[in-house]
């Protein structure tokens, strides 16, 4: 893999999520606890989503929401709509949740602009902006409605019209007590996704935390089991824009 993997502490970071109007990004929820989402400065006002997909609690005192996926076993990531309201200033920002096996966590939804505490955990699904050699924009609409369609699609391991299939098989080096292999990969406009697949060939038990499969040019990652005891396997999903001689 193109990836460096590495051991991560137990415990689980904050995710910070930037929300910028109209933008849609990219984050993680537990497949069986409660995942607290909450705005940092502000409150939730309202939720748009399709229904059935997941149960959900207000706590309107603290303008914040819990949910939990319907299906633990379903691994289809989770599109909703929040509007959030910080200042008196409304905005709606797009949340793509992939659902993993871990224990309770946080969501905060920070407006763009704000700053906050170091260290916290950032996922989005924008790209890192347009290229200088006239390639489409990560960033645009377009785009991001791509790489929603696509973690859609490699978590069922279908095919799609828009994407050229490739069938790989081929096993990437990793460090002592892994073993990663490249399984499949889809083609499109720009984008390419990759799903792989993560054994944990070792003693002791392996935590896989997202953030540290980030590098210039990938656009989204996502693992659907992110704790991995000897002898247990997992789908990991890498969405990366695509070079030029692919």
């Amino acid at each position: 893999m193109f990836l460096m993997l590495t051991p991560s502490p137990e415990a689980h970071a904050l995710q910070v999520l930037e929300a910028t109007e109209g933008q849609t990004v990219l984050g993680r929820l537990s497949s069986k606890e409660l995942t607290r989402i909450a705005v940092e400065g502000g409150r939730i006002r309202k939720v748009t989503a399709q229904g059935g997909e997941f149960l959900m609690e207000k706590d309107e005192d603290q303008g914040q929401i819990f949910i939990r996926p319907t299906s633990p076993e379903n691994p289809r990531p989770i599109n909703l709509f929040v509007t959030i309201e910080v200042g008196g200033e409304p905005l709606t920002v797009g949340l793509l949740l992939q659902p993993v096996d871990t224990p309770a966590d946080t969501i905060m939804l920070r407006p763009t602009g704000t700053s906050g505490p170091s260290g916290a955990r950032r996922h989005s699904i924008q790209g890192p902006g347009p290229s200088s050699d006239g390639r489409p924009d990560p960033r645009s609409p377009r785009h991001v409605r791509q790489l929603k369609n696509l973690l859609v699609v490699m978590a069922d391991n279908q095919e799609t019209p828009d994407f050229e299939v490739r069938e790989v098989r081929h096993e990437q080096p990793l460090w002592v007590g892994t073993r990663l292999v490249l399984q499949r990969q889809w083609l499109g406009d720009g984008l390419v996704g990759e799903r792989y697949r993560l054994a944990n060939i070792g003693p002791q038990t392996l935590r896989v935390h997202e953030q540290h499969l980030f590098k210039p040019g990938v656009m989204a990652v996502s693992v659907e089991h992110d704790r991995l005891e000897p002898g247990q396997v997992t789908a990991l999903f890498v969405i990366r824009q695509r070079r030029d001689h692919e």
